[in-house]
């Protein structure tokens, strides 16, 4: 009967990795998740199929380890005291308090499952993951795939894992245009191409280091699955992220990556934001005609520099990028404006302030720190692929399959042996 249960416990969790890239969810939408009249879904508390399954079996567990669990706490209770701080200095200084708090309940349940998967190498193996994770992206590639020859969503079954239903004709659907015609930009069940494409960029990074090494027929085509889906996600963001990768890799393995290289791109990364930022204003003001996605992301950009300069110090709180910038937008008001900024050093400095980005600075250089002395390759890797694609998109901070993706790999790297 023990036996059994431990059985059940196992595939529970690897069932969580599994449903990582389903967006299942129950959405509330009480009257701050609404903007002019218009239900935004980066501002409705939402609960999740993979939220249930995770707290299903981490409560359990940390009632069973709460000798460990405590011992840990005072072990990071300085970290935890400046989180906490943080939190609280956040919250006060939000515009819409709500938002702010049910984002930082998000945080702290991301931050529990990076630790839960920490102490749960039983389970959480690097070969239970890399399995379990490579026939997840089989599955959820090989959906995205039928959706670009069909043109459409699948539908049936698969919106029992949150397939939303659209065709190449929705208005506002992601297309590329091939020889003249309009392709569909495969979604599978994520909620855009460029989220997938992270997702899938990230997992590929992992398993190659992890899974790939030993390539039978069967991993041989399930790999051709895969990355026909990245590529058919037309996602320039993760393509260039992955590229840079690739070059890091062979300046990583003739040793000259270090932390001063760390800082130094971090350095970069904000520098090129910030500038894209302050430009941004004077160069939709020319006469320069520019594709509506770029010239979209020009005007968010301008709007987040208009709110860091208002509130550079506290930030105007954990996801209120939205509610703050639509006081600060030049042009008249259009839906799409209803997002965060498409960078997620531009969205944290508005959202959490000088303070509160030095905070997650010190965290992200622990983590690149942690890898280094483990000699954890595909760690750093994975670190520098979110940087890079972080200049181009925010899904890494605002959507449940890449936030729990990034869970699990922060998990797995911060054990004292990978």
């Amino acid at each position: 009967m023990i036996l059994k249960s431990k059985l059940l416990g196992k595939y529970l969790n690897l069932l969580l990795i599994f449903l990582f890239p389903t967006q299942l969810a129950i959405h509330f939408w009480p009257n701050f998740a609404f903007v002019f009249g218009i239900r935004v879904d980066y501002l409705s508390p939402t609960i999740y199929l993979t939220d249930l399954l995770f707290i299903s079996l981490f409560v359990p567990w940390i009632i069973r380890k709460r000798i460990k669990v405590i011992s840990d706490i005072k072990k990071y209770k300085y970290l935890l005291l400046l989180l906490f701080g943080l939190i609280v200095f956040n919250l006060f200084f939000s515009s819409v308090f709500y938002v702010s708090f049910i984002k930082w309940l998000k945080i702290i349940e991301f931050v529990a499952l990076g630790y839960y998967v920490k102490n749960r190498e039983d389970v959480f193996s690097i070969r239970n993951v890399s399995t379990t994770l490579f026939y997840s992206l089989i599955f959820f590639s090989f959906i995205g795939v039928l959706q670009f020859f069909r043109g459409r969503t699948l539908g049936n079954i698969l919106y029992l894992l949150g397939e939303r239903s659209f065709t190449i004709f929705t208005p506002g659907i992601a297309l590329v245009n091939l020889f003249g015609d309009n392709r569909l930009r495969i979604y599978s069940t994520f909620s855009h191409p460029n989220s997938f494409a992270g997702f899938l960029g990230a997992s590929l990074i992992f398993l190659h280091f992890n899974y790939l090494k030993n390539i039978n027929i069967y991993r041989f085509f399930g790999l051709l699955i895969i990355l026909s889906a990245f590529v058919l996600t037309f996602s320039s963001s993760a393509f260039v992220g992955l590229f840079f990768c690739l070059v890091l890799y062979f300046v990583f393995k003739k040793h000259i990556l270090s932390i001063k290289g760390f800082n130094l791109l971090i350095i970069l990364f904000f520098l090129l934001s910030f500038y894209f930022s302050v430009f941004s204003g004077s160069i939709l003001g020319s006469k320069i005609t520019l594709p509506q996605n770029f010239s979209e992301r020009l005007e968010l950009a301008d709007v987040a520099g208009k709110i860091f300069s208002g509130s550079w110090t506290t930030g105007v709180g954990l996801n209120n990028f939205i509610v703050s910038g639509i006081f600060y937008a030049n042009t008249s008001f259009g839906v799409w404006l209803l997002q965060p900024v498409h960078n997620i050093y531009l969205l944290l400095i508005t959202e959490i302030g000088i303070l509160g980005t030095l905070l997650l600075y010190y965290f992200i250089s622990l983590c690149f720190v942690k890898n280094i002395k483990t000699k954890n390759t595909w760690g750093i890797l994975i670190i520098f692929f979110i940087l890079t694609t972080g200049l181009f998109d925010h899904y890494w901070f605002t959507i449940q399959q890449n936030m729990l993706l990034l869970s699990l790999f922060l998990g797995i790297s911060f054990r004292e042996k990978i």
